[in-house]
């Protein structure tokens, strides 16, 4: 089986315990810090080492988390700890996200600019999207600048990748020229 789909099981295993426990929005925060403390490279590192010992792994955790998240989310890295997954822990974390998002019927958009969308066109984009028949109730849009696409925009959403930066637009001229 797979590391994704087995990260996507753990992490609704989480999210079902969590509403059962009436603990969601505290294990969200929870997940926040996780996402953060997993940008840094050591700790991403030292999660996925099959030569760091379980114990040390878990002591680890507990240095960074105990008293800092709540009972259930550290149940939770010892439970994935002791049963050999804590290097899927990452990837746990991200698709606690993607279920989280898909629960509460928020769909996550990246767009792509060559220079800091402003919120008129933000709130613009985010209408088009709502209004496009997606199932989606709420759209949480995040900025990505990247000034070689040179102008226009690229949006990412569901799998799907739409396209309207001006980099590929004179690139499909070029081409086309070419023929």
């Amino acid at each position: 089986m797979s590391s994704k789909r087995i990260a996507s099981r753990y992490a609704k295993s989480l999210i079902d315990l969590a509403v059962e426990q009436d603990k969601l929005p505290t294990i969200l925060v929870d997940f926040e810090q996780l996402k953060e403390a997993f940008k840094n490279r050591d700790l991403y590192l030292m999660a996925r080492s099959p030569i760091i010992k379980v114990d040390q792994k878990m002591d680890v955790f507990k240095a960074l988390f105990a008293g800092k998240v709540d009972a259930l989310t550290l149940t939770f890295i010892e439970v994935l700890t002791h049963k050999g997954r804590e290097n899927i822990l990452p990837e746990v974390v991200k698709e606690f996200f993607n279920q989280y998002n898909k629960k509460m019927g928020i769909l996550s958009v990246k767009m792509t600019t060559a220079v800091p969308a402003d919120e008129a066109i933000l709130a613009s984009a985010k209408a088009k999207i709502l209004s496009s028949g997606i199932s989606a109730t709420q759209v949480d849009i995040r900025n990505i600048v990247n000034p070689d696409i040179l102008g226009g925009f690229q949006l990412e959403y569901d799998g799907k990748v739409y396209d309207a930066s001006v980099a590929t637009h004179l690139r499909n001229l070029k081409q086309n020229l070419r023929k």
